[in-house]
């Protein structure tokens, strides 16, 4: 017998065999967030659909939604979503089919793409159902979350052409490296890739992507691709487009170089001010704890650092007390600098401050 569960506006019945992940409700809360916040009428693709819940909700809480695409491989899945459609009163076509094929013939606004594992297999034909409609946006779920912040570096380098760097800032260099991969698969089709929304979260990270027609766009976005290097002594970091020095600057100890990655803003500030004031109209659900990681993406996205400062790392590595957040925050700001909590580790700063600045004000001497 079918278990049925609400979420969001959706009522879903799951069937067995079809898989359905509970703990990606904030996820799916959020995206739908952002496919609302973008505004302009969206042709919808979910190319992995499974039970249909996520497609689902995207319609049935965004008028801006217009056609609605559940595609799915599983027969079993095609026939849960469907269902699901009808008892949401979601208007779509259900599709068995594979993911690429019925991208790679078809035209959308929007591309869901929401896999197990990594999503680089099937970004070459998201990007030409893109093309083909002259832009628009991607949304791509990456699960493999140990192989992009540095456990298996083979892994990595197979799934993603990518060194990764298995430091505090791991999971932003996990995102950075989606994002850059992306922007290589879309780039030759003369459609530049711009992040414009990031989420790390438990066992995924998902950034949405803003395509945009141009060869010119395009080669502006690769300039924004490079490498880190990163000191695993002193925590010190930088991004540029090359890996220039092999000796950390600040204590001379031999750098560590991850990328290629995205070096650019991870989030659009407009957008997530739209997401904040749509979650305060919503409100149900869980509008709380959204509105928390919101705000909190929103003073991280105004302050363009690489990486972030973990206290806890911080003190091991100096040997010095563990300041409180507000009170690390507030330091940074009293002397003039940028500085923020981020939600890709909650004992961590974000900040603009230069490399002994913030060394000296988060451990105390200063």
């Amino acid at each position: 017998m079918a278990k049925a569960m609400e979420e969001g506006k959706a009522r879903i019945s799951l069937a067995a065999g079809v898989f359905f992940n509970p703990e990606m409700e904030l996820c799916r809360s959020v995206f739908s967030l952002a496919v609302g916040a973008i505004g302009e009428k969206l042709g919808v693709v979910d190319a992995m659909c499974a039970s249909g819940a996520r497609g689902i909700r995207y319609k049935a809480e965004n008028s801006n939604v217009g056609k609605l695409a559940l595609v799915d491989a599983s027969r079993k899945a095609v026939a849960c979503a469907r269902k699901n459609a009808v008892k949401n009163r979601v208007k779509c076509r259900a599709v068995h089919a594979d993911a690429n094929e019925f991208l790679r013939k078809n035209a959308f606004d929007f591309v869901e793409l929401d896999p197990f594992g990594s999503p680089q297999p099937f970004l070459h034909d998201a990007a030409r159902c893109l093309a083909a409609n002259r832009g628009g946006y991607l949304s791509a779920t990456a699960t493999d979350v140990a192989v992009l912040c540095g456990a298996h570096h083979a892994a990595c380098l197979k799934n993603y052409a990518a060194i990764p760097l298995n430091n505090e800032f791991c999971h932003e260099n996990a995102c950075r490296i989606l994002a850059a991969a992306v922007a290589r698969e879309f780039a030759p089709m003369n459609l530049a890739a711009t992040p414009a929304f990031t989420l790390s979260h438990r066992h995924y990270v998902k950034v949405l992507f803003r395509a945009e027609v141009g060869a010119e766009k395009s080669v502006e976005a690769m300039k924004k691709i490079g490498f880190v290097s990163y000191c695993p002594s002193c925590q010190w970091r930088d991004g540029k487009r090359l890996p220039l020095q092999k000796d950390c600057p600040h204590c001379g100890a031999l750098l560590q170089v991850g990328g290629p990655l995205y070096l650019g803003s991870l989030w659009d500030g407009a957008l997530l001010e739209k997401m904040l004031a749509l979650n305060t109209e919503r409100g149900g659900g869980k509008p709380k704890e959204i509105e928390k990681l919101l705000s909190t993406m929103l003073g991280e996205a105004a302050i363009p650092s690489i990486g972030y400062y973990d206290l806890h790392v911080l003190a091991k590595k100096r040997g010095c007390k563990i300041l409180p957040m507000d009170d690390a925050v507030a330091r940074l700001r009293k002397a003039g600098f940028s500085a923020s909590r981020t939600h890709f580790c909650p004992t961590a700063v974000r900040t603009d401050a230069p490399h002994e600045k913030a060394l000296a004000l988060l451990s105390g001497t200063k």
